[in-house]
Parts: C-alpha cells; structure tokens; sequence
C-alpha cells in the first residue's frame, strides 16, 4: 500500500509541475524581438532600419516626397529627419546613424512608424483599439510612465523602442522608433 501511495504522489507531483509549466508558458509573453518594430500595410512589411525609398513609399501609399521636421541630434550628431503622412499611419526617415554605420549621408532609413487608426497592427495583433490588458497578454507589463499627462507603455530592445499611447485603458497610439 505504502508503494502505490508514494507513487501516487509522485505521479500527481509530475502532474502538477507540467500543469504549471504549462500554465506559465501560456501567461509569460516572449521576449522583444527585431521583428516586433514592423508592420503589415498593404500586403508590404515595414520595419525600423529599412532602407527609405520611393518604391517602400509607393508600396505603403505614403508621399515619397516627406516633410522636413528639422535636424534632430542622436548621440551628439545632427541628422535631417522627414515625415511621410497617411490617414492610418505616420513613417519618418531620416539619415540617422549614416556616419556610424558606414551609410552615406544621403542613405535614408525608416526611423520611427507611428500608427495612428485600427487600420494596421503590430506583429503580435496589438492595434489603435486594443485594450490594456491585450497589450499586456501580447507583450508583458512594460514600463509604464506619464509624460505631460499622458500615458505610455514601453519596450525596448536596445536602442529601439516600441511605445503604446494609452487613453481609458485602450491603445489609442503606437510607434516604434529609436531611442534617444
């Protein structure tokens, strides 16, 4: 009797641990990755660092031509930022990082999205709409903080940054940029 006791125990042990595992596995997002700084618009993939170009902007129905925002400094260099506007999205190139990675000044790359509609989501389903506690089943606490009144939860991945505007416990902007 004593046998099938302490095996019934054992086996109710394994049980229970593979039952937690489990359960832990399902509640633990996964780490930030390259891919969460891109989005799907228009059947074309977008990312942080891609190359700027008419043929991205004319895939991603964006004005080739951007505003000039300014020369906003990154790192104690001054590079020439522009804005690319479309109802559902915001995309900014610029030449930043050129002198560092070996690009030439003239060499754009795609430096912040900024999603603005439900329109288009993140690679891990999170959209303007998406609750609180989506974003949190998708990709963990985050660290939240108030700037201006405002609240954002971020993620970072070296030294790019993944944001969600958050209004009413809803998402009502998301942008992915680099850090500064």
């Amino acid at each position: 009797m004593s046998k099938f006791i302490r095996a019934y125990f054992c086996f109710s042990f394994i049980v229970c641990f593979l039952y937690s595992s489990e359960v832990v596995a399902h509640t633990v997002p996964p780490a930030l990755r390259e891919l969460d700084f891109s989005i799907a618009i228009n059947k074309k993939s977008i990312a942080l660092g891609d190359r700027w170009g008419n043929d991205v902007a004319h895939e991603i129905e964006v004005p080739t031509e951007g505003q000039f925002v300014g020369e906003i400094p990154f790192d104690g260099v001054n590079y020439k930022f522009y804005q690319h506007h479309q109802a559902e999205l915001d995309v900014f190139s610029s030449n930043l990082l050129w002198d560092k990675n070996e690009r030439n000044v003239n060499d754009y790359i795609v430096s912040q999205i900024t999603i603005n509609s439900g329109e288009c989501s993140t690679p891990r389903g999170i959209h303007v709409g998406s609750t609180i506690e989506e974003l949190n089943k998708a990709y963990g606490a985050g660290q939240s903080e108030n700037d201006s009144g405002e609240q954002w939860i971020s993620y970072e991945l070296g030294i790019k940054l993944l944001s969600f505007k958050i209004k009413d416990n809803m998402v009502v902007k998301i942008s992915m940029n680099y850090a500064n």
